[in-house]
């Protein structure tokens, strides 16, 4: 008796986690895919991939959310669009956009071990490097050095007050990620193999007694009919010719079979757990949103407040006290990451006009319009309605 075994698991498995992430995804240095060994063997790689994917999904989040902010600069206390307005909106260097470059600075700060992104300067453009060695200076301020940027290596060494460095909140964040997972991992590998036993199809192959202790029988048995009995068990749409003295049985169990619920509810509690790591509402990573105005405010309050607080201290501070007394500094202005309705916030565009709060080029800048520039668009306006509280004890109509 030969019994043959078809883990249709392997193919299953599979596909369902190609659902989710791309299979070429390199893990560490060496680039093998899902179906380069034997998925039990590799039950925490596939933890690895949810991890990676978890937290590729939570920054991006986050950059595209900080590449849509507008980084207001100002010099002597009056907002101005000149040459670092549009190298920090539009263009940081001749390679990258500004979205390009803020997403490259946001991953930095989240893969590298010391949770910060290096952003030099050169010939007025920024750059964010890919490598670079630190020498500790804690009172004359550290030193750069070895600074990769692509293919070039930088000879120059640049000290702290030359260089912008962006650094996460919380600089373990990655770390403390990493080791949750050790036991994700374990237990993704038993919801793994309790999956295979579950869902394996198994055969079993009657023949004649002296046919099966023959020795040129069992030659052709396994180039012929054992390469026959695979593409049958492996093929969608298949015909097995079954000779006299054959019989081919299933005995697969007919019950207890498992689904992928236990793998997805592992991959569900890591993405929950990235997302509370870095602050974004659960709702949000998971793509299951009712309530959008609310998720978005919590998202934007949490998540994307204290990185546009930390980029604009940075690109501040390197001006110098003195330029800073004076007015010059920069402002990341996160009021434009929420889509906005012109129909669904009309009667507070009129209330902010009416009370004087903002003029109607202010208006038209929030709803990303373009200005008017005139002298009546630049003007604010208030209704009659307000008035002093001295002018209303005086008995004014608020006409004087």
């Amino acid at each position: 008796m030969v019994i043959i075994r078809k883990e249709v698991i392997i193919i299953s498995f599979i596909d369902f986690i190609k659902d989710f992430i791309n299979p070429k995804t390199k893990i560490g240095p060496a680039a093998k895919t899902i179906e380069d060994e034997d998925i039990d063997i590799n039950a925490i790689r596939q933890e690895i991939y949810f991890k990676e994917l978890a937290l590729h999904t939570a920054i991006s989040y986050i950059a595209n959310a900080i590449s849509k902010c507008e980084i207001k600069t100002y010099v002597k206390g009056k907002e101005v669009k000149e040459e670092d307005y549009f190298t920090l909106n539009f263009s940081p260097n001749i390679n990258e956009n500004s979205s390009q470059f803020w997403h490259k600075v946001i991953q930095k700060m989240f893969y590298s071990d010391k949770g910060e992104a290096l952003v030099i300067e050169s010939k007025g453009k920024l750059y964010c490097a890919d490598s670079y060695c630190v020498d500790e200076f804690p009172m004359l301020g550290n030193r750069y050095t070895n600074i990769t940027i692509g293919t070039l290596n930088l000879e120059k060494s640049y000290r702290a007050n030359e260089v912008y460095l962006f650094k996460l909140e919380n600089v373990k964040v990655k770390r403390l990620i990493d080791g949750l997972y050790q036991n994700y991992a374990e237990l993704l590998s038993y919801a793994i193999k309790f999956y295979k036993k579950s869902n394996v199809t198994k055969y079993k192959l009657k023949l004649n007694e002296v046919e099966a202790g023959d020795e040129e029988f069992n030659e052709v048995f396994e180039e012929i009919i054992q390469e026959q009995l695979k593409n049958f068990i492996e093929s969608e749409n298949a015909v097995y010719p079954e000779y006299e003295g054959y019989n081919l049985e299933d005995i697969s169990p007919k019950s207890n079979s498992k689904d992928t619920s236990d793998i997805i509810n592992i991959k569900k509690d890591i993405f929950e757990t990235v997302a509370q790591a870095v602050k974004i509402p659960q709702s949000l990573i998971l793509g299951n949103i009712t309530n959008m105005k609310e998720v978005m405010t919590a998202f934007v309050t949490n998540a994307i407040d204290p990185y546009a607080k930390m980029i604009e201290r940075e690109l501040s501070r390197k001006q110098g006290y003195e330029r800073w007394k004076q007015g010059d500094y920069v402002r990341v202005d996160t009021s434009k990451i929420n889509h906005i309705d012109i129909l669904e916030v009309a009667d507070k565009v009129d209330k902010l006009i009416s009370s004087g709060v903002m003029c109607v080029d202010d208006i038209l800048g929030i709803l990303d319009w373009e200005k008017l520039n005139t002298e009546f668009s630049k003007t604010h306006f208030i209704t009659k309605n307000y008035d002093t509280i001295e002018n209303r004890l005086k008995g004014g109509d608020g006409n004087d």
